[in-house]
C-alpha cells in the first residue's frame, strides 16, 4: 500500500474511531490509538510503521505539547497554587516510588524502573478537563485544583523526562550541557518577556493568510529544535513555547489554528502510531498488566487525595480530587513513546505499559462520576470546596 493510501486509511480510521469513542463518552485519543492496534500487527497488519509515519508522529508530539502548553492558565495556577502544588507533589512522588519498586520487582534495570515511574507520574490535562466539564464541576474550586495540579504534574513529568533523557544519553561533559540548558531557559524567559509578544504583534501586519499562527508554530518548532540541541526533549521545548505564546494577545487565534493543523493529520497519526507499535499477541503478561493498572489508579487516587487532606479538605474532597487525577491519557502515552524512541524503555514491557495507561484512562471517568454522585452541580461555584490555608471566596473561572 502506498503512502497516500496509508495516510488516508489512518485519517479515516482515527476520525471514525474517535467519533465512536466520543459517542460512548470515552476519550477520543483512546479510539484513535485503538485504530492503530486494529490496522497494525495486533490484528489486520495492513499498515507498517514506516520512517515517514514516525517523522509525522514526532511532529504530532511537538504540536500536542505546544497545545498543552497553551492550555496552561498561569492565573489559575497562582490563585490555587499551594493546594495544587501539594496535590501535584503527592500525585507525582507516590506513583514515581511505587512504579519504581514495581519495575525492580519484575526485573527491569534501575534506569528503566525509574522511567516507568516518570511515565505514570503524568496526568492528562485535556482528559481531566473533559471529565470535569461533563460532571459539571469544572469551575468549582476542586475543579481548579485538579486542573492546576494536573498542569503541574505534566510540567514536572516533562522536566523529569528532559533531565532524565539528558542524564542517560551518555557523555561526560556534564557542565557544558548544564550550562547550555540554563542558557536555554534564560532564552525562553527573555523570549516570553520581550521577543515573542513583539513578534506576534508584527505578524498581524503581514499580508498573508494565517501569518500569526504560522509565526507561532515556527517559534514552537524552533524552541523544540533548540531544546533537542542542548540535550533536552523537543517535547519540553514545545511545551514551554506553548506557555510563552499563551501569555500573548493572540493566544485564542493561535490555539484554534494549531489545533486544526494538529488534529487534522499529525496528532491522529501520533496516536495511531502508538497502536501500530503494539503487538498484543506477542506474549503480554496479563497478570502484571492488571497489577500495573491497579497501581496506576491507586497511586494517583491515594497520592492526590492525601495532598488534598493535608490542605484541609474532607475525605469526600480527597476522593473527588484523587479521582480527577487518575487519568493519564496522552501525556503518559507521549512520555512512553519518547522513552521507547530514546531506548529508555524496552519493547518487552512496552505493550503492557501502554495497555495499563489506556485502562487507567478508561477507569478515571467512572471513578470521578462515582465520587461526584449526589453532588449538586447546578451552580459551578458550589459543588466542591477544598480548604486552603488562606480564605479565598470561590468564584467561577473559565478554563480551556
Amino acid at each position: 500500500m502506498n503512502f497516500a493510501l496509508t495516510l488516508a486509511l489512518i485519517i479515516i480510521g482515527t476520525t471514525l474511531g474517535g467519533h465512536l469513542f466520543a459517542r460512548l463518552g470515552m476519550p477520543v485519543v483512546i479510539g484513535q490509538m485503538l485504530v492503530g492496534v486494529v490496522l497494525g500487527p495486533s490484528l489486520l497488519n495492513w499498515v507498517p510503521l514506516t520512517h515517514t509515519l514516525s517523522e509525522m508522529s514526532s511532529i504530532g508530539v511537538v504540536i500536542l505539547m505546544f497545545a498543552a502548553g497553551m492550555e496552561t492558565d498561569l492565573k489559575q495556577l497562582r490563585r490555587h497554587l499551594l493546594p495544587s502544588v501539594v496535590v501535584a507533589t503527592f500525585g507525582v512522588v507516590l506513583p514515581l516510588g511505587v512504579m519504581y519498586l514495581f519495575g525492580r520487582g519484575i526485573g527491569t534495570s534501575r534506569i528503566e524502573s525509574l522511567f516507568i515511574g516518570i511515565i505514570f507520574a503524568a496526568t492528562s490535562v485535556s482528559i481531566s478537563v473533559a471529565v470535569l466539564r461533563e460532571a459539571g464541576v469544572l469551575a468549582s474550586r476542586a475543579g481548579n485544583i485538579i486542573l492546576g495540579a494536573a498542569v503541574l504534574d505534566d510540567i514536572i513529568a516533562v522536566i523529569l523526562l528532559g533531565v532524565f533523557t539528558q542524564q542517560t544519553s551518555g557523555g561526560g561533559k556534564m557542565l557544558p550541557k548544564i550550562g547550555l540548558q540554563l542558557l536555554f531557559f534564560v532564552l525562553v524567559w527573555l523570549g516570553g518577556r520581550y521577543l515573542v509578544p513583539a513578534t506576534m504583534h508584527l505578524s498581524k501586519k503581514l499580508l498573508i493568510p494565517l501569518a500569526t499562527p504560522l509565526t507561532a508554530l515556527a517559534f514552537c518548532l524552533a524552541l523544540a529544535g533548540l531544546a533537542e540541541l542542548v540535550g533536552l526533549s523537543d517535547a519540553l521545548g514545545a511545551f514551554f513555547a506553548g506557555i510563552v505564546v499563551a501569555q500573548t494577545k493572540v493566544r485564542a487565534e493561535v490555539d484554534a489554528a494549531v489545533n486544526v493543523v494538529g488534529n487534522a493529520v499529525f496528532i491522529p497519526v501520533f496516536f495511531a502510531s502508538i497502536g501500530l507499535q503494539l503487538n498484543l499477541g506477542a506474549g503480554i503478561n496479563w497478570g502484571l498488566t492488571v497489577l500495573l493498572t491497579v497501581l496506576a489508579v491507586l497511586t494517583k487516587l491515594v497520592g492526590a487525595g492525601a495532598g488534598t487532606r493535608l490542605c484541609g479538605g474532607s475525605w469526600r474532597d480527597a476522593y473527588i480530587v484523587g479521582a480527577g487525577m487518575v487519568s493519564r491519557g496522552e501525556m503518559a502515552l507521549i512520555i512512553a513513546q519518547l522513552g521507547r524512541s530514546a531506548g529508555l524503555l524496552s519493547g518487552r514491557y512496552y505493550a503492557m505499559i501502554i495497555t495499563a495507561i489506556v485502562a487507567a484512562t478508561l477507569i478515571a471517568p467512572l471513578l470521578l462520576r462515582r465520587a461526584l454522585h449526589g453532588v449538586n452541580t447546578t451552580h459551578a461555584e458550589q459543588p466542591v470546596t477544598v480548604s486552603e490555608p488562606a480564605p479565598d471566596a470561590p468564584t467561577a473561572s473559565s478554563t480551556h
